[in-house]
């Protein structure tokens, strides 16, 4: 009789990429695609069961802080958990090495792009309220944007795979990281 033991390997794929280009979105689909568990740093309840705080308010009041969270929360979803995962991380989390290495370190990075007209349309269509307010109240310009992009860039380049998410659907995009990930 011939013993064949297989050892199962988690995965986590990490979407990184600005406010706006749908890391939550597609990490959602991606995950139900793949029957991956799905955690989203930038999830509202998380933040206010958890840390008795409200992550928008905080970021406008305490940078450093709110990155602490974040690092936090990208921690404890890397390492404490040994479920197949897809991780939508919050836009400003690759500002840290150390949360960049602990990516690369528990598994693959995915850098969703979009150019600043693409991401102004999604974020002003947004459904979700409080987001679409935070984004209209940062008085974000279409220029203001695109000095934004352009000084982030850098910090989204040490990603596995890049996918230009404009003109895309949520569902092409899933293709591409699925055909990646097979």
């Amino acid at each position: 009789m011939k013993l064949i033991i297989k050892k199962k390997m988690t995965n986590k794929i990490f979407l990184i990429g600005p406010m706006g280009v749908g890391k939550t979105t597609v990490g959602k689909v991606l995950s139900n695609n793949l029957d991956y568990h799905f955690f989203d740093i930038d999830d509202k309840n998380y933040w206010k069961n958890r840390y008795k705080v409200d992550r928008h308010l905080l970021y406008m009041m305490n940078r450093d802080k709110y990155h602490d969270i974040e690092s936090e929360i990208l921690k404890d979803y890397s390492t404490k958990n040994n479920k197949n995962s897809i991780i939508s991380t919050g836009g400003s989390t690759v500002l840290r090495l150390e949360n960049k290495n602990l990516m690369k370190s528990s598994g693959r990075v995915v850098y969703l792009e979009g150019n600043s007209k693409t991401l102004d349309d999604r974020m002003k269509n947004h459904n979700d309220g409080p987001m679409k307010n935070w984004y209209n109240a940062s008085r974000f310009t279409l220029s203001v944007r695109e000095t934004f992009l352009n000084e982030r860039k850098p910090y989204y380049k040490f990603a596995d795979l890049e996918i230009d998410t404009n003109d895309k659907s949520v569902e092409e995009i899933c293709h591409d990281i699925e055909s990646w990930i097979c």
